[in-house]
This record gives structure tokens, C-alpha cells and sequence, in this order.
């Protein structure tokens, strides 16, 4: 019986150290306090938490606006992200795809993404879903070259701002992911 006791115990104080609202990145700072929605959290840290005066980005969370070359507008599906000190965390990759219709758009197209604020993000992160995998996709301003081969492709990109005084500082940060099926020219 004193075994059962201590085997509940432990397991009690293991899951309880688990639910502690202290950070266990070594820091002495205090955790954030729950909140009711949990797929949003508000930040207690300094990243993403306040904007630079000077920064000019909107409080409200950037939408991105991704158009073919051609002018066929591409709807996006929002992923996770941090703005204005609100962070919200959802399932990514093609799961967020779920359920999508996927928008026709020719073979080779360039498509460019914009996230409708005065300042461009600083860092870019787009890729390709394939199969299983994530493939890397180069580009510094959201702009890319779609596939040659006809087919439904699927997309995701994580976009930054960043602080002016230290790059290490994130101002915001979303991520998205979006699907079209390329079409030959006819």
C-alpha cells in the first residue's frame, strides 16, 4: 500500500511540475497566465510582444494577398502566429489544407505574395509541400516560379519582421499555406 502511495505520489508531483507557470528556460521571469482560448496565448516575453514606434506595422495581424501572374487570386489559409503580443499556435503543413478548394493557375506562372503593410517582412521561409516532404523554395520578396508540371501543389510560407536596433528581436511573425492545381496553357 505505501508503494501505491508513492507511485501516486510521484506521478501527481510529475504532472503538476508539468503544469508550472514558471518558464523552464532557466530564467527567473514569471510565466503568462492561462486564458480562456487555448489556441491563443498572450506573450509575457519581449519577442513579438511590443512593436517599435517607429516599426509603422499595423496592430491588427497582416493578410496576405497571393495573386498569379495572370491576376488569379489565391486564397490563403492563416497558420500560427505572434502580433501585437497575441500568439496563436495551429496545426500546420497540409493539414491546414483540409477541405480547401484549389484555384486553377497555368503552368510556370510567377506568383507573388504581399502582406499589405508599408514594410516588407524581413525574412521570407516558403516551401512546397511534396508528398511528404518540404522542399525549400529561394525567394527574399515572396515572389516564385510555379511548377512546369500539371498537377495540385501545395504551399506554405512563415514570414518576420524584425527589430531595427536587433535582428534577434521579432516585431511579429505569421505563417500560412495555400494550394492551386496548375493547369496547361490551353
Amino acid at each position: 500500500m505505501r508503494t501505491l502511495s508513492s507511485v501516486v505520489f510521484l506521478t501527481t508531483l510529475l504532472i503538476l511540475s508539468g503544469c508550472s507557470p514558471a518558464p523552464s528556460n532557466g530564467t527567473n521571469e514569471s510565466g503568462s497566465p492561462p486564458t480562456t482560448n487555448p489556441k491563443e496565448a498572450d506573450m509575457g516575453s519581449q519577442q513579438d510582444k511590443a512593436q517599435e514606434p517607429d516599426s509603422n506595422l499595423p496592430q491588427e495581424l497582416p493578410t496576405p494577398t497571393i495573386q498569379s501572374e495572370s491576376g488569379i487570386s489565391i486564397p490563403a489559409v492563416q497558420g500560427s502566429y505572434c502580433w501585437s503580443g497575441t500568439c496563436a499556435d495551429y496545426v500546420g503543413g497540409m493539414d491546414l489544407l483540409k477541405g480547401h478548394t484549389f484555384v486553377p493557375v497555368l503552368v510556370g506562372e510567377e506568383v507573388s505574395i504581399h502582406m499589405g503593410t508599408d514594410i516588407p517582412p524581413d525574412e521570407w521561409d516558403l516551401f512546397e509541400y511534396i508528398e511528404e516532404q518540404v522542399e525549400p523554395i529561394a525567394s527574399t520578396d515572396g515572389t516564385f516560379q510555379l511548377p512546369k508540371e500539371p498537377g495540385t501543389h501545395y504551399y506554405g510560407a512563415s514570414v518576420r519582421w524584425t527589430s531595427s536596433q536587433d535582428s534577434q528581436v521579432s516585431l511579429g511573425s505569421t505563417s500560412f499555406a495555400f494550394a492551386v492545381r496548375v493547369v496547361e496553357k490551353k
